[in-house]
């Protein structure tokens, strides 16, 4: 018998103790019993109903049509940048003030988000997946970042930059917009809202830890978070507390609650959002939620409180936070991914980089329950991490380059500064050298991000976009079958759109090809009745081109076939009507009058349409009824300058002269005040 197999021997035959489960002395022995809190299937249930309220909200808009306003935070952005109170401003502001006094509940209570991650981390510890929290000291204060970004950047650059860079941009005051008629309206698709679950549910939880995206990607908690600091309600102890440790082991929002009440008596982190699992599963009952000194104030109980543990140096920190930013712009940028969807992926990318610095540069390194490198040997699993790492910032890196190509052509094309007119209407007036240069270059760098056959990029949902904008460029530099062709290329590859069929035939008619232009934008809205845009902009090249008759033919058709009361129906009215106005036989014109009143009816105080019912009263010679439409249409709307211009006219058609004199000189001002210096 050898050695080694007496000693397994040996050690299977030892008996060790088996300590009882029975309190001690009236304590319970750490580890003792496995923690267990029993919150966690009230807050599911609160949850849940939560989720059951939105199914609501929803219902409601599909069944009436119209509804509140999504109750979101995000919503706000809407106030910061132009002053537009929504329910979620109302929302938000009203968790914000609870948060002060109430300490980080919303997260832990009110989050769907928090409800995702619960579910994720509950599916992963059925199939014995324990997620492990990746402490950073620098990826915490990424949402604080984040929502700096997100509600006071606006701010800060309308009222501290744009005053000097953007004369135009000017505060509109505090308006509310509280109901909608399109829910979605705000909300990503699909093709976001699938792959936003499964990062920023499962693989934050898998990687980062339970609440791993509340940690580090959620920008509502960027605010929560401190104003948790003024929180008098927190999780507090008492002295019956043993140090066991079992809060700590169930506590859901990452938070060392042993070590925390042990040095303050209460919990100070920001990250705790009041799940009260610690003091369920507390077997002293030790803990509580009460009211005392918040956090800020606290002082520890001992000259040595215990220090946090991190993960990463310093050195690694500075670097991960550059990884972390470069990520969230590689994906935010011109492509347009949600900001709550770049935040979950750069907080991933950052875990994926720091694995990777960890199976090149450290002997031996875990991953959950996998050995991904033994003793300086990358086992087969180490290698699928390493690969998804690779592939993971690789491709980050790739669509970065996209986007900063994007942004360079973006800045190259704000300098391309031509009115539209000049490069459609047929008679091309030649760019200047330094807008046709800016054009080039911004055409070169968009080419770059198309397809393969072109560029080094792929199709998605922005190559619409960016190949409309080679083709105004193209137009811009005189190339306009260039133009055409990008343009029916989208056009065969996604179907042909409004957008796509106004483009080719102003590119056709900026080429010289009006005839063409005609009968093509005529095809397309012969197939496409729907299509309102098109017809008005093919009822005014057909009066330009002296067609009246077809002009007039086409905008009956579009009232006759267009919905009933509906906006498609507005517009056609009130281009018929004009056509009739202006035609100037008396007939059409009370036709003309009867079709303005009906849009008066359907949108009442448009003073465009009262200008225009004043017109159609002079050409029947009814005066006194077209001042009175003129007046009430100054009275609406007193910035128009054409309002106060027809007024004087008129007043002076009716020997009026002292009065009409005076709005004229009124008109010339407004007028030249409002051309560009």
């Amino acid at each position: 018998m050898t050695c080694e197999s007496h000693a397994t021997r040996t050690v299977s035959q030892l008996a060790l103790p088996v300590l009882s489960n029975e309190p001690l002395g009236g304590h319970t022995p750490k580890g003792s019993r496995t923690p267990h809190s029993t919150m966690g299937w009230k807050r599911a249930t609160v949850l849940g109903f939560i989720q059951l309220l939105m199914l609501v909200h929803v219902a409601v808009w599909l069944w009436t049509g119209s509804t509140f306003r999504p109750i979101e935070p995000s919503e706000s952005i809407e106030t910061a940048k132009d002053g537009i109170i929504t329910v979620g401003t109302l929302f938000f502001v009203a968790a914000l003030a609870s948060t002060a006094i109430l300490g980080r509940w919303f997260c832990g209570w009110g989050c769907h988000i928090v409800m995702l991650q619960d579910l994720c981390g509950h599916l992963m510890k059925r199939v014995g997946i324990r997620p492990k929290l990746f402490r950073s000291r620098l990826l915490l204060w990424l949402p604080l970042c984040l929502a700096v970004y997100m509600f006071l950047w606006p701010l800060f650059y309308r009222f501290a930059i744009a005053p000097f860079t953007r004369e135009d941009l000017v505060w509109p005051g505090f308006t509310s917009n509280l109901v909608t008629t399109d829910f979605w309206a705000t909300f990503p698709g699909w093709m976001m809202a699938v792959p936003f679950l499964l990062v920023c549910g499962f693989l934050t939880v898998y990687l980062l830890g339970a609440k791993g995206y509340c940690t580090y990607g959620c920008p509502y908690g960027g605010f929560f978070a401190p104003l948790d600091e003024l929180s008098p309600l927190r999780i507090r102890v008492t002295d019956a507390c043993t140090q066991c440790g079992h809060c700590t082991s169930v506590c859901t929002s990452n938070v060392r609650v042993h070590e925390e009440v042990r040095d303050f008596k209460m919990v100070v982190d920001q990250g705790c959002m009041k799940c009260l699992d610690c003091v369920s599963a507390c077997p002293e009952q030790a803990l509580h939620v009460g009211f005392g000194l918040p956090a800020f104030l606290a002082k520890p109980r001992t000259s040595e409180p215990a220090a946090r543990r991190y993960d990463l140096t310093w050195n690694e920190e500075i670097v991960l936070a550059v990884v972390a930013i470069a990520a969230f712009f590689a994906v935010r940028g011109a492509i347009g991914v949600p900001l709550l969807f770049a935040s979950g992926i750069a907080a991933c990318a950052t875990y994926f980089a720091w694995m990777l610095t960890q199976l090149l540069h450290t002997r031996d390194v875990r991953f959950h329950r996998a050995q991904l490198k033994r003793e300086g040997r990358i086992t087969s699993v180490g290698v699928a991490m390493m690969s998804a790492s690779v592939v993971t910032l690789g491709g980050l890196a790739y669509v970065g380059t996209l986007n900063t190509l994007i942004v360079a052509a973006d800045l190259y094309n704000g300098g391309v500064v031509v009115a539209p007119e000049s490069v459609f209407s047929g008679n091309r007036v030649a760019a200047s050298n330094d807008v046709a240069a800016r054009a080039a270059k911004a055409r070169a760098l968009y080419r770059w991000t198309l397809a393969p056959s072109e560029g080094i990029g792929f199709n998605g949902v922005w190559t619409g976009v960016i190949e409309s904008r080679i083709a105004w460029l193209s137009a811009v530099l005189g190339e306009y079958d260039e133009a055409e062709r990008v343009l029916r290329r989208a056009a065969a590859r996604d179907g042909m759109n409004e957008s796509y069929a106004a483009a080719i035939a102003r590119v056709m008619r900026g080429g010289g090809n009006l005839p063409g232009a005609l009968e093509f934008s005529r095809a397309q809205w012969e197939a496409n009745q729907q299509w309102g845009n098109l017809r008005e902009e093919l009822v005014v090249w057909l009066l330009e081109e002296g067609r009246r008759d077809e002009a007039l033919a086409i905008a009956r058709r579009g009232v006759a076939s267009a919905p009933e009361n509906t906006d498609l129906q507005l517009m056609a009215m009130r281009r018929l009507s004009l056509l009739l106005v202006e035609g100037g036989n008396p007939v059409e014109i009370e036709e003309g009058l009867a079709l303005i009143d009906r849009t008066l009816e359907m949108a009442p105080g448009n003073p465009y349409a009262m200008r225009a019912r004043a017109t159609a009263l002079r050409g029947l010679d009814r005066m006194s009824e077209a001042e009175e439409a003129l007046r009430m249409a100054i009275s609406i709307n007193a910035d128009e300058w054409r309002f106060y211009q027809d007024l004087g006219e008129l007043l002076l058609a009716t020997d009026r002269t002292k009065e009409g004199a005076p709005f004229i000189k009124q008109a010339g001002e407004m007028r030249m005040r409002a051309q560009p210096q």
